[in-house]
């Protein structure tokens, strides 16, 4: 039976992580979080700039000011600066995207499987009148005759089984010397990964089971594997995503009506609930870090 003829694929709630999907079915369970309507996802996230991951607070900071913190930390890590090109594997609404094109004059290319996602991002792009691409492609089917000075992701590894083919595609992106920056949650131990909790199997089955959390050791191995050159690790105080989370619970509840029309009352209180397991178990205990990695495209080996 062709992919595209399958009915809906089952969301597996316990011991799923790490399991190898095809790229059409990757697509499907991946969509079962994220190809809901746009504006839920924006009420939720709230702020200028919809940005669904961790931002970082400074005292008194609005949650603006914290999501362009977190993207100007992002790009000084990839050293932008007027003229280059980046690309956004998993961009989201666009608004990290479009917030770095306005800031610091690059040209951008974004990629989602999320059909809801593209249209919502070329809506912004639209609207800020900035050099940015929107394609709707799984990474493993990109292609593009573009180079890139650096491509980034912020928290959408996590859905990678295959990472180190994923390494290996961007370098073979990015210009010689280009930068690869990746924002994520790594697992403090193996066994996290290996005997889930009922709550931690709940999170990866609202993200339609491809749940692939690392080691930042193991992450750092398929760097080295793929032919980069590690140029840094930055760790985020766990304190910021707990911040984060905060703001959108407090959203949640402030556009609690108009959320519940969007994508229904079980949804939302499941939503919900996902994201207080989220902070309890990722921003607040042991079992996560949160870092970013900077690696460098080297060239020919």
């Amino acid at each position: 039976m062709d992919s595209q003829d399958e009915g809906p694929v089952a969301l597996v709630p316990k011991d799923a992580l790490y399991q190898p999907y095809t790229t059409d079915e990757d697509i499907r369970r991946i969509n079962a979080h994220y190809e809901q309507p746009a504006e839920f996802f924006q009420l939720v996230t709230g702020g200028r700039w919809n940005v669904y991951s961790c931002n970082i607070w400074d005292e008194g900071a609005t949650l603006t000011q914290s999501q362009e913190a977190k993207l100007d930390l992002l790009a000084g890590f990839m050293h932008l600066e007027p003229g280059q090109k980046i690309l956004d594997v998993g961009c989201g609404w666009g608004g990290p995207l479009v917030y770095l094109s306005k800031k610091y004059g690059v040209s951008g290319m974004g990629i989602t499987v999320a059909p809801a996602q593209k249209r919502a991002a070329e809506r912004l792009v639209a609207d800020e009148r900035v050099d940015v691409q929107i394609v709707e492609s799984h990474w493993r089917d990109f292609s593009t005759a573009t180079s890139f000075d650096a491509v980034y992701t912020d928290e959408v590894i996590v859905h990678f089984y295959d990472l180190g083919d994923f390494f290996s595609k961007v370098r073979g992106l990015l210009k010689v010397n280009g930068l690869m920056v990746n924002k994520d949650l790594h697992f403090s131990h193996r066994k996290y990964g290996r005997d889930l909790q009922r709550a931690t199997s709940f999170v990866n089955e609202i993200y339609g089971a491809t749940g692939n959390y690392r080691t930042l050791a193991e992450e750092l191995a398929l760097v080295d594997e793929a032919g980069f050159d590690l140029r840094g690790v930055h760790q985020i105080p766990l304190l910021h995503y707990r911040k984060t989370m905060d703001a959108w619970l407090s959203n949640m509840e402030f556009h609690r009506a108009r959320l519940q029309t969007l994508v229904g009352p079980a949804y939302f209180e499941r939503f919900r609930k996902y994201l207080r397991i989220a902070r309890r178990y990722i921003a607040s205990g042991p079992m996560m870090g949160l870092h970013v990695v900077v690696s460098e495209n080297p060239g020919q080996s």
